[in-house]
């Protein structure tokens, strides 16, 4: 029986073979590495690797300045401005400029149909003159003319008077009233340059004294 050859693999062909393989593959990672080598040194880091891209971290937005203020005290840039802010709403039309010194009409506490009244314009008319006129710049800066009339409680005679609201001139308001009663007035004077209050008597019978008109709290409103 014969003893079966064991199989060389040291071949002096294959072991050439290999050699030449293996310093093909040296040869070709030589300048691949030597190529990194310098584009590290370059950079100062490590290299990139292609086709991944670097990271880049988004940056924080710096925050607004704030002033100490809650959100809910930081003011409305779309408000009303400061000059709108101090314009009053409301305003005493004896406060406004008069262009006759109030035509014989005076301010002072008066009770009228049994309650004092503190803010109020007072004129007694006589036939002989017709009427008191009191004349005041709006300048159309108001939309309304309020107030309440009346006739003074003092007032020697009974007999009723006449009140007339003027909006440049124009009658736009005018009521007739006796002692013991008062009637508010309303009025629109948006297109005035100029507001006139008047009070006239209702009969010869009376003059100066006799009759006590009031006008109680008259003011303009935005």
């Amino acid at each position: 029986m014969s003893i079966p050859r064991r199989r060389r693999w040291f071949h002096p062909a294959i072991v050439g073979a290999v050699i030449a393989a293996v310093a093909t593959v040296v040869a070709a990672a030589i300048p691949v590495a030597l190529e990194l080598t310098r584009d590290t040194g370059s950079r100062g880091g490590a290299p990139l690797v292609q086709g991944t891209p670097s990271a880049v971290q988004p940056q924080p937005t710096a925050p607004a300045a704030t002033t100490g203020l809650s959100p809910s005290q930081v003011p409305d840039a779309s408000g009303p401005s400061a000059s709108q802010a101090g314009e009053a709403e409301v305003r005493s039309l004896t406060e406004m400029p008069e262009v006759d010194d109030f035509d014989g009409s005076e301010q002072e506490p008066r009770l009228v149909a049994g309650e004092q009244r503190e803010t109020v314009l007072v004129a007694s008319p006589c036939w002989l003159n017709d009427n008191f006129t009191a004349t005041f710049v709006v300048s159309r800066q108001y939309a309304v003319l309020e107030a309440t009339v009346g006739m003074a409680d003092d007032s020697a005679k009974a007999l009723p008077l006449r009140f007339t609201v003027l909006a440049d001139r124009k009658a736009v308001f005018a009521t007739t009233l006796g002692l013991g009663k008062t009637r508010a007035v309303r009025v629109d004077i948006s297109d005035a340059t100029q507001v006139s209050l008047r009070l006239s008597t209702t009969s010869v019978n009376q003059c100066h004294g006799d009759g006590i008109g009031v006008w109680i709290a008259p003011r303009v409103r935005r």
